[in-house]
């Protein structure tokens, strides 16, 4: 794939067309799904886990799509005189420029994007990467945009409501269909993002039905075994240099802790940032020499990446972690490697067999009567 295909459309309608991207011969795929409000980086961190070959200076890469957004916003009015320029006496500029967004699938916030106040993703973009990992991104929750792009009429409550159960069961749909889900957010803590997903759990609704036109005369036992839970990352964007302090990670460790502990959501998926020495006596690769068991407590599905700046390379600046280069590829290597269970009761379920899942599951969710219930107690 060269670009993300549409899985749910604008309208959240179901795109067949994304079907021919997959193998019917493959069962060792990887589903990772992501969530969260608008701006706090879900295309960033889905762009981190896409590259196939490591990349010199991605943080200067980064920064440079929004600055060569900056600059083609800034000089709106001179963009002819620059493309002539660059056609007479810059021939490999171009080029270069290409290769550098290439590099990046999914689109990102540009200074446009955020000054405007606008959404870059409407419902799930799909890729497919080479490792075949299948990548969702989806529109952000809450949006103010999507109230007023989605609503015909003057934007009301109800047209807020609408967007809220969209946005709901697209969060259930995604625990459905992934086998990681990770939830962005650019501060701790958000109250209401872990309400919306202890939310869309509570009303995601049972899709072993959706199973049992797939499974043969043998499989009607197994059919019948509890559903399988996403592996939940929570991950920290635009984290400073108190986020990292043993006593932060301590506490925001300890919030996850309580607010999910009645959730079926996996939160103990070894996607650490240090290793339980308590539990396997190792303490190998830590992403922070600094954290362990005893100034951190037990170690759950956390991650922090850092805000980064132009002068981001200057190694006489105390930044509190690790370079960001390296942060990347430690939260790409454990998404990959994580423990990649049975999404249905199906076993050995092929990609496509995947995808008619999706399908079958998105019809469940959209009909489910739960969320037209939760609609009606909206104020």
């Amino acid at each position: 794939m060269k670009e993300p295909v549409k899985l749910l459309d604008e309208n959240l309608e179901f795109n067949s067309a994304a079907f021919e991207f997959l193998n019917d011969s493959n069962s060792n795929y990887l589903v990772v799904g992501v969530l969260g409000t608008q701006g706090v980086g879900k295309s960033l961190v889905l762009n981190l886990i896409a590259q196939n070959i490591s990349i010199n200076d991605l943080h200067a890469q980064i920064l440079n799509y929004t600055s060569e957004s900056e600059s083609t916003y800034e000089s709106h009015n001179l963009t002819q005189i620059v493309s002539q320029i660059e056609e007479l006496s810059f021939a490999d500029a171009p080029e270069q420029k290409t290769s550098d967004k290439n590099a990046f699938k999914f689109k990102m916030e540009d200074i446009e994007c955020i000054e405007r106040g606008v959404h870059c993703t409407k419902g799930i973009d799909m890729y497919v990467t080479n490792d075949r990992v299948i990548l969702l991104d989806c529109q952000a929750l809450w949006s103010p945009s999507l109230i007023e792009e989605t609503s015909t009429n003057p934007v009301t409550a109800r047209s807020a409501n609408i967007v809220t159960v969209d946005c709901l069961q697209i969060a259930s749909y995604l625990m459905a269909v992934c086998h990681v889900l990770i939830a962005v957010q650019d501060w701790f803590a958000d109250y209401n993002f872990i309400r919306y997903i202890q939310t869309a759990e509570m009303l995601k609704p049972s899709l072993s039905a959706s199973n049992s036109a797939n499974t043969n005369q043998e499989g009607s036992e197994y059919n019948n075994t509890i559903e399988s839970h996403p592996h939940l990352l929570l991950l920290h964007n635009r984290c400073q240099l108190e986020d990292y302090t043993p006593d932060a990670v301590y506490t925001m460790q300890d919030l996850y802790r309580n607010a999910f502990q009645k959730s079926n959501l996996q939160l103990n998926s070894g996607m650490y940032m240090y290793s339980d020495s308590n539990k396997n006596g190792l303490n190998i690769d830590n992403i922070c020499k600094g954290y362990n068991v005893n100034s951190c407590g037990s170690p759950l599905n956390l991650f922090l990446l850092p805000e980064f700046y132009s002068d981001i390379d200057n190694r006489d600046i105390y930044r509190g972690h690790p370079p960001f280069d390296e942060l990347a590829k430690r939260l790409r290597w454990m998404v990959l490697g994580v423990n990649r269970h049975q999404i249905t009761t199906v076993p050995n379920l092929s990609e496509k067999g995947w995808f008619q899942f999706c399908s079958k599951a998105w019809e469940t969710i959209r009909k489910c009567p739960f969320f037209i219930e939760y609609e009606r107690f909206l104020p």
